[in-house]
């Protein structure tokens, strides 16, 4: 016990002495007063109870026989009033029958009779340190829980303000088929969907380092190139270098974005994509072959400076075919005993159902897989149907 410290706080401390006695109360009083911030007095437990329901002190003494209401009832009536006043009692050695009852109340300490001024004081003082502890505690906690509760707030206000910035309305496009699983709130996965003035619809699957709200800003750039560059007819490698130049300006030191953009035009049967960094890219017809794969030759956003160069991989569909597209938290994901799911997996998991169904068939077959095991890594499949407007 830090004894010095203990004094000071009890100088700072309201005390409500109780005892019927009239020359004990005033010598302990008397030895009580300059030692405590302010004492307050009660002839009785009744007139006790009165006193702590209007004043409100910080620690009770009290006596336990006492005429109209005993010590004992007034603890019990304080303590359920306020469970944290320490309440300690005064009592002789040989009063086992009151001692019993004193536990019972919740009473915190007591002192022998006849009182031994010094050994009161040290009661007292270790009553004030336990005050102390506790009110720190509640005050850490009461500060936790307000710093939790903001940061969900705030957690909450980005996860909207994501929502807006991905566009839902473009995600309802016809050719589109997706599915979202983020590992927190707010995810680290991000899915771009936009058509230009010559309806070629261009696709992006981001995947930004790291989780939650860091990695959730750093998509935020390169979702407005897109957009912006989209609107613009610009190409798929003039859109990657732009963004690639942000992510490496904008972004903290070692952030980086995994991603895939790509142009489908359907009106030549032509897809362009560029991979920096997914592992899941490629091809697949409707009887479930994988026709091309987009292997992730490229560093991530961000990795490289302005000497980047985006270069593309193009392929012409001669029938109609899925492009699939996911971020690595598909293949990482682990079962019960610690087995990810795998790329395997995901294609036969793809080749089982029809394509219209594959997007749900897939994230059936990784809930099936994690069981109760949870994700610690957001997970984002995208399929895009390619195929030539009259096959539409």
């Amino acid at each position: 016990m830090d004894a010095s410290r203990s004094v000071e706080d009890l100088r700072q401390m309201s005390v409500l002495y109780v005892e019927d006695e009239r020359s004990i109360a005033d010598e302990v009083a008397y030895f009580l007063r300059p030692r405590v911030g302010r004492l307050l007095t009660a002839a009785d437990g009744q007139e006790g109870l009165e006193v702590f329901r209007a004043q409100r002190p910080d620690l009770v003494l009290t006596d336990i026989q006492m005429p109209r209401l005993d010590g004992l009832s007034m603890a019990a009536e304080i303590k359920q009033l306020h469970r944290e006043v320490p309440v300690i009692v005064t009592t002789a050695i040989n009063d086992s029958q009151h001692l019993q009852r004193a536990i019972a109340a919740g009473v915190d300490g007591y002192a022998l009779k006849p009182i031994h001024l010094e050994q009161l004081l040290q009661t007292l003082l270790r009553s004030t340190e336990l005050l102390m502890q506790a009110r720190e505690i509640a005050t850490s906690r009461a500060q936790l829980a307000a710093y939790h509760q903001a940061a969900e707030e705030e957690r909450k206000l980005v996860a909207d303000l994501m929502a807006k910035v991905m566009r839902p309305e473009s995600l309802r496009d016809s050719q589109l088929h997706y599915w979202l699983r983020p590992a927190e709130i707010i995810g680290g996965d991000l899915i771009a969907v936009a058509r230009n003035r010559d309806d070629k619809l261009y696709v992006m699957l981001a995947d930004s380092s790291g989780h939650g709200l860091p990695a959730a800003l750093n998509l935020l750039p390169i979702n407005h190139i897109f957009h912006s560059s989209v609107s613009k007819n610009l190409s798929v490698a003039l859109m990657v270098e732009e963004m690639n130049w942000a992510v490496r300006e904008q972004s903290p030191t070692e952030r980086y974005v995994s991603a895939l953009v790509a142009c489908i035009d359907a009106r030549n049967r032509i897809v362009e994509v560029w991979n920096g960094g997914l592992p899941g890219a490629f091809l697949m017809d409707g009887q479930g072959a994988v026709v091309r794969s987009f292997a992730s030759d490229n560093f991530p956003l961000g990795i490289l400076d302005r000497t980047f160069t985006a270069r593309t991989d193009i392929h012409q569909w001669s029938a109609p075919c899925q492009l699939i597209v996911y971020s690595d938290g598909v293949e990482d994901v682990e079962d019960e005993a610690g087995h990810p799911f795998g790329s395997q997996r995901v294609v036969a998991a793809l080749q089982a159902e029809p394509p219209e169904r594959r997007c749900a068939g897939l994230g059936a077959a990784i809930d099936r897989h994690m069981g109760g095991h949870r994700a610690f890594d957001d997970m984002t499949l995208m399929i895009v149907d390619c195929s030539a407007p009259a096959d539409t």
